[in-house]
């Protein structure tokens, strides 16, 4: 042995074991590291995963608490019914004379008053109780009852109105708001209904953002376009002293909406087919327009809430594009069906 190796032989065993040692720990750190690493993603997708299981078990429970306690009876869970049926048991017949003649609307009217204690804190309840409330506002003007009218509307508005302020996740408080909201404009100031008419775009935009396969909510935002479209000089004004942007549209948007609800409910729905065949009036397109009014007077009328459109079955040869009767008849004074 050299006598450098000599000398140095301690030196260059402990750089030897230095050396050992640091590529050693090197690996068992790299190893380290990667185990940490591993563990570290598996925790965060855990904690991802059992972050939406509360989530759906929140949605679960809010839903459950829109439904009032009562619909839970010991009796329906001791014979294997489950929360869905119970549920449908207390309103699906409700739902059905919504969809029936007045006689059928009255009836459901009268079922609804007669389980107001006992459901009042329900917003399925209480979006129910404001639509027919509506429903039963129409028939009693159609009947002359002005007055009984006016406060019936009102009260579907204030019944609306709780709905969403009990659950703002409710598409049909939101829809049945902006409804009843509409509905008060006969007997507000143009001010007021201008003011209104945002209110009522807010709130039918939010139940299509939570229900957008619901076709009358995309009716009701054509019926907005529409009308601010056919808004008069005196109300644009108004407008315009109102809002530093005040409203507008067209006739193809109002279109593109009325469209979309029938493709949603086709061919089925005589008011949503009618106000079709008015934006096509709007834009000229007559051959269109006659197709959709056809579609409409097709349909037979039910009750009070489509009896507007019987002028159509009255009038339908008369149309052509230089027709006042036309005119007239797009003008009827009508009464939405949602």
């Amino acid at each position: 042995m050299s006598t450098f190796l000599r000398h140095n032989s301690l030196f260059l065993g402990g750089l030897g074991m230095g050396l050992l040692v640091g590529v050693g720990g090197s690996v068992i750190y790299f190893r380290l590291t990667t185990n940490v690493d591993t563990e570290l993603r598996l925790i965060s997708e855990s904690i991802s995963s059992l972050r939406r299981e509360v989530e759906e078990l929140k949605e679960k429970i809010a839903t459950r608490r829109r439904r009032s306690p009562a619909f839970y009876s010991g009796t329906a869970s001791s014979s294997g019914e489950t929360d869905d049926e119970a549920y449908e048991d207390a309103y699906g017949g409700v739902d059905k004379l919504f969809d029936g003649t007045d006689e059928e609307k009255i009836k459901a009217y009268e079922m609804l008053q007669n389980n107001r204690d006992k459901f009042e804190g329900d917003v399925e309840y209480c979006w129910r109780l404001a639509k027919s409330t509506y429903q039963l506002s129409q028939i009693e003007g159609s009947r002359g009852e002005l007055e009984k009218k006016k406060k019936l509307v009102y009260a579907s508005k204030d019944l609306s109105q709780k709905a969403v302020a009990m659950d703002e996740k409710c598409a049909n408080a939101h829809k049945w708001f902006a409804i009843t909201l509409g509905s008060i404009g006969d007997y507000e100031s143009t001010q007021e209904k201008i003011k209104n008419g945002y209110v009522f775009k807010e709130h039918i935009e939010r139940a299509i953002q939570l229900n957008p396969q619901d076709p009358s909510n995309h009716h009701l935002l054509g019926r907005w376009c529409y009308g601010v479209y056919m808004l008069s000089w005196i109300e644009r004004k108004a407008a315009a002293t109102l809002f530093a942007t005040p409203p507008t549209s067209t006739a193809q948007e109002a279109l593109t909406h009325f469209l979309e609800a029938d493709r949603l409910n086709p061919g089925k729905w005589k008011e949503n087919l009618l106000y079709v065949a008015k934006c096509y009036y709007q834009m000229s397109q007559y051959k269109e327009m006659t197709e959709w009014l056809d579609k409409a007077a097709a349909i037979p009328v039910v009750s009070q809430d489509v009896k507007f459109v019987v002028t159509i079955n009255n009038n339908i040869a008369n149309y052509s594009p230089d027709n006042n009767g036309l005119v007239q008849c797009l003008h009827v004074k009508d009464v939405g069906k949602i």
